[in-house]
């Protein structure tokens, strides 16, 4: 649909919803979710060239909402406003707030000049180029996460013991599964299959896969909607990598394949012994010889290496292997047109858009240099200290980004020099406070 056809279709819908509040949203460089709200009325008023103004100085925050004044122009630069552009294919009424409807934005300077350091500018840019080399991409992301219930004693989990897929347990907690998949059925989300995991209150929840650009989109919305939906029943959902001492960690498995125009799976070759394509192959090899730098990009807080650790279901290694849920990449072992791989690296607190186009980068400089993979992991313990291991720390991984030129050459130098800017001001943050460990572990012997 043509983006002048969209205006009647969007007028039809809030008729039909009773629409009287639409919410503009995006993802910044920080992994927050930033909204305005526009009167339906006025929303309509826009038209399909309308926009509203977006503090730029928002992209210059970081997640504890300070404002990083190397990040873009800084004070010198005085915070100018952006604008943001509706994208009129992500509408849609949101069921579990009667009257309410939500769309994801797009940043532009004046005239037109797209905001480069904007996440899903960024991954467009990548998709980009796959389309210019004749790929599409399918997947999800899989998303685990927690949840809490507030009590007098302060948060405890929804359910507690370790009841991964227990059918007592899970019968238990049913109000969570029950208003998740119907909420997000209805807003075109394709849950499909929803379970306990690993840990006190965590839980997972699938979704079908989509194409290209709407993979990022619909995973921004599963987990806004997610939060939102819990919230609304009590309970307290959080996409931190590692929330709990002693837990499971939280992943975001990316599933994703490649297509070419005729929609064949480039990852499939019935003639290769194991089934894959050399495109895949090679699309493995991209992931492994960028692993220990793509890792400040998906995994992109200070908690999120503390779920990377050995023998946890999490990788810690640059591995991969069939079937192999210890390795960094997984290959399930479907095949045909079914063939996929399963990047294990990114934790739940992952940005899509970011982890999506950084993923893509890599792979695709694997398939442009056909660069080939280590031997997969064969009846082999991923966590040996005989691979090469992933970065342990953010601060870790943010040094290891810093001396890969190739992200700064296909993500772009302003997003990498801001993005950069903020993680490290993350890890400066943390190096400063005084965590409860430590006093626990020092004050008295010291």
């Amino acid at each position: 649909m043509q983006e002048s056809d969209w205006q009647p279709h969007i007028q039809q819908m809030i008729r039909d919803h009773q629409i009287h509040t639409v919410r503009m949203t995006l993802n910044d460089n920080s992994n927050i979710a930033r909204a305005r709200y526009i009167p339906a009325q006025k929303f309509l008023e826009l038209g399909t060239n309308g926009r509203i103004s977006f503090p730029s100085v928002l992209f210059s925050m970081d997640t504890s909402e300070n404002v990083q004044r190397k990040v873009g122009g800084g004070f010198r630069g005085g915070f100018p406003s952006w604008e943001i552009k509706p994208d009129y294919s992500t509408f849609g009424p949101l069921p579990y707030k009667p009257g309410i409807a939500r769309l994801i934005g797009d940043l532009y300077r004046g005239d037109d000049i797209p905001v480069e350091t904007a996440p899903r500018h960024v991954l467009k840019r990548v998709l980009q180029e796959y389309e210019k080399s004749g790929y599409r991409v399918y997947g999800a992301f899989e998303y685990e996460f927690y949840v809490f219930k507030e009590t007098a004693n302060g948060l405890e989990p929804a359910w507690k013991g370790l009841h991964c897929f227990s059918e007592t347990k899970q019968s238990q907690v049913e109000d969570i599964f029950v208003s998740l998949l119907n909420g997000l059925a209805e807003m075109g989300a394709g849950p499909e299959v929803a379970n306990t995991e690993y840990g006190s209150g965590q839980f997972e929840v699938t979704h079908s896969p989509f194409w290209n650009l709407e993979i990022a989109d619909m995973a921004f919305y599963y987990r806004t909607s997610i939060k939102e939906i819990l919230h609304e029943k009590g309970y307290k959902a959080t996409f931190m990598s590692k929330p709990v001492n002693d837990m499971s960690g939280s992943g975001a498995h990316l599933n994703l394949s490649l297509h070419d125009e005729r929609d064949q799976n480039v990852f499939a070759n019935a003639g290769a012994p194991d089934g894959l394509s050399d495109v895949c192959r090679w699309f493995i090899g991209g992931q492994q010889r960028h692993a220990r730098s793509l890792a400040a990009l998906v995994n992109p807080t200070v908690n999120s290496y503390k779920r990377l650790q050995p023998y946890s279901f999490a990788p810690a290694t640059n591995t991969w292997g069939y079937e192999h849920r210890g390795a960094m990449i997984r290959i399930p072992q479907h095949r045909g047109s079914k063939t996929r791989i399963e990047h294990r690296l990114p934790g739940a607190d992952t940005n899509p858009y970011l982890s999506l186009a950084a993923i893509l980068a890599a792979g695709l400089d694997g398939i442009r240099n056909k660069i080939e993979p280590t031997p997969p992991l064969e009846n082999q313990d991923a966590y040996l200290s005989e691979f090469e291991p992933l970065p342990r720390s953010l601060w870790e991984a943010v040094n290891e980004l810093k001396k890969d030129t190739f992200f700064t050459e296909l993500l772009g130098e302003s997003f990498m020099t801001d993005y950069l800017t903020l993680r490290t001001a993350e890890c400066d943050r943390y190096m400063k406070h005084v965590t409860d460990w430590e006093l626990k572990e020092y004050m008295d012997i010291f």
